[in-house]
């Protein structure tokens, strides 16, 4: 299967119809790449660093755990569960709530006197709705 083949075939897979060009003149490319590069005393460096967070965590491994060598806790650090979020307990704030509560209901007609419109409120119905809307729907202030 060609390339252009698999790629019609990814796109038809997501519902992309078409394909859309690139916008830009790519002017931004190299400061990007040289952005996201490092020198090779920069790569250096962060392997050091690298290696002496290993060493330390090894040491703290070796002193808590008696009897074991590196091999095990390398594969302790390699089996990190990370699908469920790592080791952080999830909270479900779902499981918490109160079913005995509900969101309640504002019912701005009770306000008012039956087949009263917008245009006909009083300055201060005016200033009442628009408090109860804020407190409802929160400020953009």
């Amino acid at each position: 299967m060609k390339t252009k083949n698999i790629i019609e075939k990814t796109l038809e897979k997501f519902g992309v119809e078409k394909e859309l060009p690139g916008r830009g003149d790519l002017s931004e490319k190299e400061k990007l790449i040289k952005l996201a590069s490092e020198t090779a005393s920069e790569e250096k460096s962060l392997s050091e660093f690298g290696d002496m967070k290993y060493q330390i965590a090894l040491e703290k491994y070796l002193e808590a755990n008696p009897g074991k060598t590196e091999k095990d806790f390398q594969d302790l650090v390699i089996r990190i569960p990370l699908e469920g979020g790592g080791s952080a307990k999830i909270i479900k704030f779902s499981d918490y709530k109160d079913p005995a509560k509900k969101v309640k209901d504002i019912d701005l007609a009770s306000l008012f006197t039956p087949g009263k419109t917008l245009a006909s409120l009083t300055d201060a119905e005016r200033d009442q709705v628009n408090l109860l809307l804020k407190l409802t729907l929160g400020s953009k202030d």
